[in-house]
C-alpha cells in the first residue's frame, strides 16, 4: 500500500501596498466536510426494559461529610499541639546553646541563623 496522494493547494498572488510592498497573506485555508456515518443502533436502546424499577435508598453525603469532618478537625488539632510541642522543645534545646557558659556571643539569637 503506498503513500496517501496529496493535492496541491492553489496559491493566490500576495497582495500588494500601493508603493509596493507585500501585505500580510489573508488568504483563507481550504475547508473540507467528511460526511460521519451513523450509529449502527440510537444510544439507549440497546438494552431490554425491565418490567420492575430498582428501589434505592438515597445515601445522604451530609452526615457523611459531617461525620469525616469531625475527624479531620480532630485531627488537625492534636496536629496543630503536637506542632507547638515540637516547637517549644526546639527553641528550649536552642536557648540552652545559645546561653551557653563558653559561648562566644552568649544571649545573641542571630548566630543560629549565621
Amino acid at each position: 500500500m503506498g503513500p496517501a496522494p496529496t493535492i496541491r493547494l492553489a496559491s493566490t498572488p500576495a497582495p500588494t501596498r500601493p508603493g509596493g510592498a507585500a501585505l500580510p497573506s489573508t488568504a483563507s485555508l481550504p475547508k473540507a466536510t467528511v460526511q460521519l456515518q451513523p450509529p449502527t443502533q440510537p444510544i439507549g436502546t440497546g438494552f431490554a426494559a425491565t418490567s420492575h424499577s430498582a428501589n434505592l435508598e438515597s445515601i445522604d453525603d451530609d452526615d457523611a461529610d459531617e461525620a469525616g469532618e469531625g475527624i479531620v478537625n480532630i485531627l488537625a488539632i492534636v496536629g496543630f499541639v503536637a506542632a507547638i510541642i515540637v516547637l517549644s522543645f526546639q527553641l528550649m534545646t536552642a536557648s540552652t546553646w545559645i546561653n551557653a557558659p563558653d559561648n562566644e556571643a552568649p544571649g545573641d539569637w542571630m548566630q543560629l541563623f549565621s
